[in-house]
């Protein structure tokens, strides 16, 4: 269990990996159902968080500490990285976001830090501590919570930080280009004359199921995930399993392609004999595209589209 918390942290704290959907039908069409605000916000605003909890911002806000590398990430893109006063460690894009003052892990972040920032706001994800919760909102901070587990919940969460920052226009402005470049992607790959079998490994052979943004994106890229179909959202197979099911392609977020070619069998492997196996490291920024709930993930998605169907997919 400790092993799969690991392995689940390492994720979400570089790449940010959630689970549950967020309230927005996932759509394989590319054309995302989110609803976009146009104009000026006029406050008191009340959002709802993926927590389904309501949350009333009085005005418009100043000082705002991000606990996830994605809504450090949203911030920027909505032209409202100036007002961020505080990050987590793993918090390294855009570069402006590195001279912001860091608060610790996204898990178990400086609290004391975290108040003496004085913040309005704390954009956190649903690692976040009941007790710490506790503490900000008591030390005055409102606390809105994400965990998106598709691309339409990570544009709903861009639609609701535009509402809060007043950055309605911008955000729309936003998930309009994500959806344009989504659909090209989702269009190409509708294409395939067959469909191709995916294993993606997060490492120890942990891998994403059907509740998880990764498993999503490759259900909107025609592909088949063999771990989806399970109990867990992170099922953890088998390399017996593994090699029964012959993937396809094999994308690696944790090993290297040469160790993975030395297990015993994987060189029988679809993916490794016509040379579909990719590795990318957890701290790569291709790794932090794909994974990271934030507006790159439509660049990640067209990423996850090469290796399966590069010939589809430019």
């Amino acid at each position: 269990m400790k092993k799969k918390k690991w392995i689940l942290a390492a994720c979400l704290g570089i790449a940010l990996v959630l689970v549950c959907c967020a309230g927005c039908s996932t759509n394989q069409s590319g054309a995302s159902e989110v609803k976009t605000q146009s104009g000026a916000v006029t406050y008191p605003v009340k959002v709802k968080d993926d927590l389904n909890n309501e949350v009333t911002i009085e005005s418009e806000l100043k000082r705002i500490v991000s606990l996830s590398p994605a809504n450090t990430e949203i911030l920027f893109a909505l032209d409202a990285g100036s007002r961020q006063v505080g990050r987590t460690d793993y918090c390294n894009y855009p570069d402006a976001a590195q001279s912001i003052e860091s608060i610790g892990d996204y898990n178990s972040p400086n609290v004391e830090k975290i108040i003496s920032l004085n913040p309005d706001v704390v954009l956190a994800t649903d690692f976040i501590d009941d007790n710490v919760r506790k503490q900000l909102e008591n030390a005055g901070a409102k606390v809105i919570v994400f965990k998106a587990a598709s691309i339409d919940d990570v544009e709903k969460d861009i639609v609701t930080v535009g509402q809060v920052v007043n950055k309605n226009d911008k955000a729309k402005e936003t998930v309009e280009k994500m959806n344009a470049d989504r659909k090209d992607i989702v269009d190409a790959c509708k294409k395939a004359s067959s469909q191709k079998s995916v294993f993606i490994d997060l490492g120890d052979y942990y891998s994403c199921g059907d509740g998880s943004l990764l498993g999503s994106m490759l259900t909107e890229i025609n592909a088949k995930n063999i771990a989806s179909g399970g109990k867990s959202d992170w099922p953890q197979l088998s390399v017996e399993q593994i090699i029964s099911a012959n993937p396809d392609v094999y994308i690696s977020f944790m090993n290297s392609a040469e160790t993975i070619k030395q297990v015993s069998g994987f060189d029988q492997l679809n993916a490794v004999k016509n040379k579909q196996l990719y590795a990318y490291g957890l701290t790569s920024e291709d790794s932090d595209k794909m994974q990271r709930p934030g507006p790159r993930i439509v660049e990640g998605l067209k990423l996850m589209a090469k290796d399966v169907y590069p010939d589809l997919v430019k």
